[in-house]
């Protein structure tokens, strides 16, 4: 405040007050800021702050690259941009998108001095300050950070931060990141892609800065930047910054809905600023106008609260599963540190934290300068492989590549890790457990695309009235790339199970193999018939659902495991 006349610092501190609301009160932050939860994302919204404000103050204080109040303020932002690289491995992203602000302010405050028709030159002097304070951030940051890279701050530097934020951001980073659900691509135009979005940042930011779900411009804060050019009212560098911040989030959005945290951040930054802006232009206006703007600002407030109270009531807790919990209490009285526990990567961090145990990988998206002697990329390729194999051979030999390190892989891990490195790591695992989950019924798509490079999902089925009534018998809805229909028809004592899929050309096609139940008993069929389906259709008990296979999901080591314990069907060939 001491920077700015009083009346400003009132008007700023309505737009804090807001920003806080929305940000603290939006779905996406209610997520991931409950007690217990693991992540560092709460941390990350405090030092983004903490960092933009820092580095605006920097701003705002530069008096010339010799006064001591412009390296004060500057020391300050580095400091600032040093303790969130301590706290995260992409911590720079800010500072990289005040580098991309310079342009762009350029741009608007060339619009402003049109609009004003004030002199194009006078924009040097504050676009010098920028560009200086900016890059002199960059260079003392870099050298900061670099210095203290390694262990114990690990505070990985800014070229390093760049590299891997344009890696994640093009997909090239990491092939476990393809299968993500957060990192698939969003159409912000698209109604259903904006409705994802505004579900996880809240409706009523959104719309007080877009003003609409179709146009994802920020059509309000831009109306007010134009009001306030017109009546020669001046906008602050902060505001400028927080509109094209808010540009530069939501195109990241764009890359999946993992960045929805981010980008609410900068929403409800540009939401404060329609809040400030909105109290400051009722100054002088008579008490209708002034109610009209009061109610509507408290009414957005009770419903954007009442909205997100709602929500938080209903956000689930992360606890695993009694299966999970189970397997894992089995495993820690039935292992000890020459075990390696081989699944998925998904529970890693559940098994190593829980049990004390080594996995073959976690959730740690490691990098292949990070993982020794097997980054991530060949982690989840042999595990699908393992899975999506149907050789038994195949799969042990490539589970002997994670029972010893050579002397060499060895010795490379001690000089990369040191002392962190536990005095058994290199020793040989003498017992691997390889674990089957029911969670990965609904991931095999990915553990075979990444296994055998052919995506393959288990097409699950559901029991459906309305294709009952069409095909005259109990018929399944088995929705896939070609939807598909599985009818139950009883001939004499014979039951077929039938498939149809016209966008697919199948036509009443009898499934070849079929395991169903009758008085708790388990059928195994066999049709060989001339227009058979070579594939597997796995009835429930209860006839609910069902799960249809085709023959290399069927003869999958994970099938055998998980729906045949291992004991294959000798009626279809398939061996224990």
């Amino acid at each position: 405040t001491p920077l700015y006349s009083s009346a400003a610092s009132d008007v700023y501190k309505r737009q804090g007050l807001a920003t806080a609301f929305f940000t603290t009160i939006s779905p996406t932050f209610i997520s991931v800021s409950m007690a217990g939860y693991p992540d560092s994302d709460a941390t990350v919204v405090f030092y983004t702050f903490v960092s933009v404000l820092a580095t605006l103050y920097a701003i705002k204080s530069y008096q010339g690259i010799r006064k001591k109040k412009t390296w004060i303020a500057i020391i300050f932002a580095v400091l600032s941009y040093w303790i969130f690289a301590f706290n995260w491995n992409n911590s720079w992203y800010i500072y990289f998108i005040f580098a991309g602000f310079i342009p762009i302010f350029i741009f608007f405050k060339f619009l402003e001095y049109l609009i004003a028709k004030k002199g194009i030159y006078q924009i040097l002097p504050e676009v010098k300050k920028i560009v200086i304070v900016i890059f002199l951030i960059g260079i003392l940051g870099e050298a900061i950070t670099f210095a203290t890279w390694r262990w114990p701050t690990n505070t990985i530097p800014l070229h390093k931060q760049l590299i891997d934020g344009l890696n994640i951001i093009t997909g090239s980073s990491l092939l476990v990141n393809i299968s993500v659900a957060e990192l698939q691509p969003l159409n912000v135009f698209k109604l259903s892609d904006a409705a994802q979005v505004i579900g996880r940042v809240g409706k009523i930011p959104y719309l007080l800065v877009f003003g609409n779900i179709f146009i994802p411009m920020p059509i309000v804060v831009l109306l007010i930047f134009f009001l306030k050019w017109k009546y020669r009212k001046e906008i602050d560098v902060a505001e400028y910054f927080a509109v094209i911040w808010l540009l530069i989030s939501l195109w990241l959005i764009t890359k999946g809905v993992r960045f929805s945290l981010l980008f609410s951040i900068s929403l409800a930054t540009a939401a404060g600023i329609v809040i400030g802006n909105l109290i400051e232009f009722s100054k002088n206006k008579n008490y209708i106008i002034k109610s009209l703007i009061f109610g509507f600002i408290l009414f957005i407030s009770l419903y954007h609260f009442s909205e997100n109270l709602k929500f938080s009531s209903s956000v689930g807790g992360l606890e695993v599963s009694q299966n999970w919990v189970d397997a894992l209490n089995w495993l820690k009285s039935n292992s000890d540190n020459d075990t390696l526990i081989v699944t998925w990567w998904d529970p890693g961090h559940i098994i190593t934290g829980y049990a004390n145990l080594k996995v073959h990988a976690d959730g740690a998206h490691c990098s292949p300068e990070s993982c020794i002697p097997y980054n991530h990329n060949i982690r989840i390729q042999d595990m699908g492989r393992i899975f999506s194999t149907s050789s038994e051979e195949e799969a042990i030999e490539i589970l002997k590549k994670y029972t010893s390190l050579t002397k060499e892989q060895c010795d490379e891990a001690k000089s990369k890790f040191g002392d962190l490195m536990p005095s058994n790591a290199c020793n040989p695992i003498k017992k691997i457990y390889l674990i089957a989950s029911n969670d990965l019924i609904f991931k095999y798509y990915w553990l075979s695309y990444f296994g055998s490079g052919e995506g393959r999902n288990f097409i699950q089925c559901v029991l459906s009235q309305e294709a009952t009534q069409s095909f005259g018998s109990i018929t399944y809805f088995c929705p896939s790339t070609y939807n598909i229909f599985i009818s139950v028809v009883q001939t004499n004592e014979t039951i077929l199970f039938v498939m149809n899929s016209p966008q697919a050309g199948i036509r009443n096609g009898i499934i070849k193999y079929s395991i169903f139940f009758q008085n708790g008993r388990q059928i195994n069929l066999v049709q060989n018939v001339a227009n058979s389906i070579d594939g597997l259709f796995l009835l429930d008990q209860s006839y609910q659902f069902g799960i249809f296979m085709e023959p290399k999901v069927r003869d999958s080591l994970f099938t055998n495991m998980f729906f045949f314990n291992g004991k294959g069907v000798r009626e279809f060939d398939i061996p224990e």
